[in-house]
């Protein structure tokens, strides 16, 4: 009884940290913005080309800005940084350090695929969309359900530990079982595993694997123009607006893991919270990237 009640908690806390920024009426604004934003960029790149004094400072700003209200749209990054910070016992540093190096790679990527596709492969704007939005884009949405996965299975992994130790004490204490001859949640090594270089490595991958379409096009044009550098540093600050808004993300599934926890202690089941909130937080990573990959969410 316990548990279900902690579960149903701990539900609607992931749902309303990660279900609200998709209220429709902030979708149309997000692509209503990217949009104006995007014609921002293609003026700006024009305004460079033709030596218009300020067009560097108006592209950087109009990038920034794409960057930022991209992120509040159609894209994984949040879900996967949010599921992992409901999920997970990692720090909010830590977590803030992933969506940082996410999105930079993401622009990195961006930049080599396309300067680098052009350069050394002579392919065309429209080969390099293709291979992002076709192929790229589906192999990000299956490594994000894979971790979702490895968080379902780490939930449920804690759960039969708890099973098979025969009781939950429903208090809050820092020891190993060396008092009861079991342990009392997560082990130390446990509670680190999400920090991991090799998993750290995997969630940067996952959400940088498929470049940002804005990047795109913005690295055309500018490649086209003969004003790469430009391009290139535009993207840079492009993938800073979108850490912008995923370090916010951060910081509230950090803070909605604290109320899980506080609650799961009122209700006498702490030790239950993490692999509870494990469960649901990769369930909703996986079902997120199954929609991404069915072409149901706007």
């Amino acid at each position: 009884m316990r548990l279900a009640l902690v579960i149903g908690v701990c539900g609607l806390i992931v749902l309303a940290l990660l279900m609200v920024p998709d209220l429709s009426g902030l979708a149309h604004w997000a692509v209503e913005q990217q949009r104006a934003f995007q014609n921002e960029m293609a003026g700006a790149v024009r305004g460079l080309r033709a030596g218009n004094p300020g067009a560097t400072a108006a592209l950087l700003t109009a990038a920034g800005a794409y960057g930022f209200v991209h992120a509040a749209g159609p894209g994984h990054g949040k879900y996967l940084i949010g599921g992992v910070g409901v999920g997970s016992r990692v720090s909010m540093a830590r977590l803030l350090v992933i969506a940082v190096l996410s999105s930079l790679a993401q622009a990195a990527w961006a930049i080599l695929l396309v300067y680098g596709g052009f350069a050394l492969l002579e392919v065309s704007a429209q080969s390099v969309t293709t291979l992002a939005e076709d192929y790229l884009a589906p192999a990000s949405y299956l490594v994000i359900g894979l971790i979702g996965v490895v968080l379902v299975w780490r939930g449920l992994r804690g759960l039969a530990r708890q099973r098979t130790s025969g009781h939950d004490h429903g208090h809050d204490h820092d020891h190993d079982g060396a008092c009861c001859g079991h342990a009392h949640g997560p082990t130390p090594d446990e509670v680190a595993a999400l920090g991991s270089v090799r998993e750290t490595l995997a969630l940067v991958g996952s959400i940088a694997v498929r470049p940002c379409t804005g990047a795109i096009f913005l690295l055309v044009i500018a490649w086209q123009m003969d004003i790469r550098a430009a391009g290139a540093a535009a993207v840079i600050v492009m993938g800073l607006g979108t850490a912008t808004l995923t370090g916010l993300v951060a910081v509230s599934s950090i803070a909605a893991r604290g109320m899980g926890q506080a609650s799961a202690s009122r209700f006498g089941a702490a030790a239950r919270i993490g692999p509870a909130l494990q469960i649901l937080a990769g369930g909703f990573v996986i079902w997120m990237s199954v929609l991404f990959l069915g072409g149901g969410v706007w």
